[in-house]
């Protein structure tokens, strides 16, 4: 019998493992019921490893020690150049509409000047979204481009023993990276609506970002390299509606085109994060050189069909691919097994079964404990 490692692996290569690794994150699931203290006794006074270990599938999120908002994954140290002073506060304030909110500000004080950005932290302090992007305007742009030239990655060794101790004879080790420059710039500093006028506006010095962004990354690839490291994730946040059709074509393929061949070399494979509509972009996908995509999401959540999906990844792996309104309870538990058996046949040997996006807060968790049913018996039946 293949061990869960083994069978990982073999989805990276490309070849038959023995049988299909279920890998669900439940992190989000976790951290909200924990919150309102709705976990299900059985569950309450465990941490998130060990209800990975009672549901008996393969851990996705483990925690990583010191890093806020962490999904596990164990990655790299962000060193600041010397004069780039990094202020994080936490303050909590009223809205407009006198409701309650805790923010986090976060500024960059150079010798170019200061940029701030502002975050909100959602009800149950599981996640953040921005309030206050840090790039509005070119005098922005030029402090970031500052604070980018003097930006160092390096290997973060105490994070590697930690989870190698832990975890390093279950599953490969994943380094997650920034977004692509188009989607770090529109998700990440800067928003959507603001990024796209500023690229029509101001296309010299916006070109010029993104190339600076993409630099990034050779940095961050340069500190993995010679690193036991089988994967490294892009952390895209992949929408049509946001990166349209041209969008990608101009921008995405051209920088994956660039990186992937460095990936590649220095033997590593890479993913994506996919998972919003993206039913006018999966023809595209295979220009990328990406290897696989994670969390690309069909009916009745996203807006593409398992035989979509098939067409589109051709030669890809696939991470995930159950929708996650499929682990709520109005979901009849008939439709899900008929969804993830015809995953399992059209996507094995080139998948890692889990959910697409996360399993929901108000899930149903034993649906874990269902699927994951489902998938021994398709193993034993291999």
């Amino acid at each position: 019998m293949t061990s869960t490692l083994e069978r990982m692996m073999a989805v990276y290569e490309g070849r038959d493992g023995g049988g299909v690794v279920f890998q669900p994150r439940i992190k989000h699931w976790f951290e909200v019921n924990s919150a309102e203290g709705t976990l299900p006794e059985r569950y309450r006074g465990m941490y998130l490893d060990e209800i990975y270990r009672d549901l008996d599938v393969t851990p996705r999120e483990v925690w990583v020690p010191g890093v806020r908002g962490s999904a596990g994954y164990l990655g790299l140290r962000t060193i600041e150049g010397d004069d780039v002073e990094v202020w994080v506060r936490q303050y909590s304030q009223s809205s407009s509409e006198g409701e309650p909110q805790d923010l986090v500000l976060t500024e960059y004080r150079t010798p170019k000047g200061s940029i701030r950005q502002v975050e909100r932290l959602t009800e149950h302090g599981a996640s953040v979204y921005n309030v206050e992007y840090f790039l509005k305007d070119l005098e922005d742009v030029e402090v970031y481009k500052y604070v980018l030239q003097e930006r160092k990655y390096r290997w973060d060794e105490r994070r590697y023993e930690w989870g190698m101790r832990r975890f390093g004879e279950i599953i490969p080790l994943r380094v997650s990276l920034q977004r692509s420059p188009l989607m770090w710039l529109f998700v990440g500093v800067m928003g959507f609506q603001r990024g796209v006028t500023m690229l029509w506006r101001h296309r010299k010095e916006m070109e010029e970002l993104l190339m600076l962004l993409e630099n990034e990354f050779y940095k961050m690839l340069d500190a993995c390299k010679g690193k036991p490291v089988t994967e490294v994730h892009f952390g895209d946040n992949m929408h049509q509606d946001m990166c349209s059709p041209p969008l990608f074509k101009k921008h995405m393929i051209p920088f994956y085109q660039r990186v992937m061949p460095r990936v590649h070399e220095i033997g590593m494979y890479s993913t994506a994060h996919w998972d919003g509509f993206v039913k006018q972009l999966l023809p595209l996908v295979k220009e990328t050189g990406l290897d696989g995509l994670e969390c690309v999401t069909p009916l009745p959540q996203g807006d593409v069909t398992l035989e979509e999906m098939r067409e589109g990844m051709s030669g890809m792996f696939l991470r995930d691919g159950i929708p996650a309104v499929m682990m709520c309870p109005w979901t009849d538990l008939k439709s899900l097994e008929d969804h993830v058996r015809k995953l399992l046949k059209m996507f094995y040997p080139r998948l890692i079964l889990g959910i697409s996006d996360l399993v929901p807060a108000n899930a149903d968790i034993e649906r874990i404990r269902f699927v994951n049913g489902i998938v021994k018996e398709f193993n034993e039946s291999l």
